[in-house]
């Protein structure tokens, strides 16, 4: 009885070990700053462009939502959408037409109607030139964007789904502008099939325990 005892604390100790040696799961996010390869990677893909939502040659300010995605802005920021290829936004013109938009130094948050596993999206900042941070799955990405038209394009694809998208200038920036989002699912995505090492050794732990408690129970010659 006591060599049973002493097996069956053994086993739980292997199995213990073995569920806190696992590693977290983290996510596997690649980037993107083509359309071309972004799309060539993705399947499934949606489109919200914003035409028509502005006023010609002026614009409208408020959370807004597009195809079922929301559009807002964060600590009470100014978003909106504008016309910005005529009338008073035409100082941000970089041939993009109706664009979203975030005054100062703010953040727009886009939130997904169901996960996804990828995004894609156009930047462009007045004054030009600036870096935008763009946040998901708690990653944020340093993207430079240009100082002359066509705006920036930045694209994500991850094995693990989300459905928030953080977009943000840092200080010194007056408007954050952002147009063409789209959002699908990876070519690969589902995650890792591959299973960890605590996943071996708990495969591994099952199979001994086996072996011993089988043992345990043959009857002696």
């Amino acid at each position: 009885m006591y060599r049973f005892k002493s097996g069956a604390i053994f086993l739980l100790t292997l199995m213990t070990l073995a569920v806190t040696a696992t590693p977290a799961y983290s996510a596997t996010i690649t980037t993107f700053t083509s359309s071309a390869s972004w799309l060539a990677a993705t399947t499934g893909d949606q489109l919200d462009n914003f035409e028509g939502l502005a006023p010609s040659g002026s614009y409208v300010t408020g959370a807004f939502s597009d195809n079922g995605v929301q559009f807002i802005g964060l600590s009470s920021a100014t978003i909106g959408v504008a016309d910005t290829s005529t009338g008073s936004f035409s100082f941000a013109n970089f041939g993009t037409g109706d664009a979203g938009f975030v005054f100062g130094t703010s953040t727009a948050q886009i939130t997904v109607p169901t996960p996804v596993t990828a995004f894609g999206i156009n930047l462009f900042s007045a004054p030009v030139g600036l870096n935008f941070t763009v946040t998901t799955l708690s990653t944020p990405f340093n993207v430079p964007t240009s100082s002359t038209a066509p705006p920036t394009f930045f694209g994500v694809t991850s094995d693990t789904p989300f459905s928030t998208i953080d977009v943000q200038i840092p200080t010194g920036g007056t408007y954050t502008f952002f147009d063409n989002f789209e959002w699908g699912t990876a070519q690969t995505g589902g995650g890792s099939e591959v299973p960890e090492a605590g996943t071996f050794l708990l495969i591994g732990t099952g199979l001994v325990g086996f072996a011993i408690f089988r043992h345990r129970g043959q009857p002696r010659a």
